[in-house]
């Protein structure tokens, strides 16, 4: 979809059934942009070139049945929603259609101008929660796998330091035992971090209390429980009075907390300057966090944001790979977007929008 006009694709091999079809999509009132095909490879080329929110293909045309094309687009463009109308009303055809992926079965003699817009728009519907779906499901499975990789190490480590800690028993090495003792430990605490960074990360996605709130409250909050950070570092926190906006002033607290978190922790061995900035415009506050670190690669602006994803080692920076994550799940929570930029100065600029009040 552009600019909120769908792109729709209508292959039939029958002219006065395609100009109809034409003629009741345009009068139900959709904004389309319409592009056609007379056969199964017209549809199949056009698909490869152009992306569409929805096909309408006949049963019957030329270089094989509408069966095949669902097949075959299906196999090349998964979450495209295909329609499939034929002259002939055959329930055993429609089953099959709809076991093969369309998503709707429509006889020509049903018609009409409110018919199809329905159909329509149920198709997109339908494909919008199938790619939600398998969204979820990859992030799921990747979630998963480097789950297993990141509680594995500290496990391993754990196991290995008992091992040392029992050798310098037997032999009364009070000095090492001390030593790994503290390794022990502070490995535990980063099993701990990680732990309770999951359980952010994995929160509820039931509707959130949100109230009217200042955001410098939620500034504050965060400059309060980073203190000791931005002591250590002698990092500079400008910002100035902010607006108010609709939110959860905890969520909002944690997310500041976790990019301002981040410019203290990637400024390389420079002093950290951090500029927190917001505009209200209509009903959306836009805030920037803007910081003089060692910045983001443009090819990573994405990326950054999703689960596990690490631009360093976690020899070189410590560090879960899911605080990005967690900011953008809770600004979504908010019903609004996040976003990277590469600040001109050099630095980073993280922005992300939410409800004025």
């Amino acid at each position: 979809m552009t600019g909120g006009k769908l792109r729709l694709l209508i292959a039939d091999d029958d002219d006065g059934d395609r100009m109809q079809l034409r003629r009741l999509i345009r009068a139900c009132g959709l904004v389309c942009e319409i592009d056609e095909a007379l056969d199964l490879n017209e549809a199949e080329a056009a698909c490869a070139s152009r992306a569409y929110d929805c096909a309408i293909i006949d049963y019957r045309m030329p270089g094989g049945n509408g069966l095949k094309g669902i097949v075959a687009l299906r196999e090349r463009h998964p979450h495209l929603p295909i329609i499939m109308v034929t002259g002939q009303g055959d329930e055993l055809i429609a089953t099959e259609a709809i076991k093969l992926g369309a998503a709707d079965y429509v006889p020509k003699s049903q018609l009409s101008e409110s018919y199809i817009a329905h159909v329509i728009q149920s198709a997109l519907r339908k494909a919008e929660l199938e790619r939600i779906v398998a969204d979820q499901r990859e992030e799921l499975e990747r979630f998963g796998h480097v789950l297993a990789h990141d509680l594995k190490t500290p496990i391993h480590q754990i196991r290995y330091l008992v091992e040392f800690i029992e050798s310098d028993l037997d032999e009364g090495n009070h000095e090492r035992l001390r030593t790994n003792r503290d390794r022990l430990l502070a490995t535990a605490r980063r099993m701990e971090d990680l732990i309770n960074t999951l359980q952010h990360y994995t929160v509820s996605d039931k509707p959130i209390d949100v109230s009217v709130i200042p955001l410098d409250g939620a500034v504050e909050g965060c400059i309060s429980n980073l203190a000791e950070e931005i002591a250590a570092r002698d990092a500079r926190i400008d910002y100035h009075h902010m607006p108010m906006v609709r939110g959860n002033l905890a969520l909002l607290t944690q997310l500041f907390q976790n990019l301002i978190g981040n410019s203290l922790k990637y400024c390389g061995e420079a002093r950290p300057e951090v500029r927190i900035s917001a505009e209200a415009v209509g009903k959306q506050v836009t805030v920037s966090i803007a910081d003089n670190g060692i910045g983001v690669p443009l090819v990573q602006h994405q990326a950054i944001f999703q689960p596990f994803r690490r631009l360093h080692r976690q020899s070189e920076i410590e560090g879960t790979g899911l605080g990005l994550a967690i900011c953008r799940k809770i600004v979504e929570r908010h019903g609004g977007s996040i976003w990277c930029e590469s600040a001109p100065e050099g630095g980073s600029i993280f922005r992300f929008t939410l409800s004025a009040a």
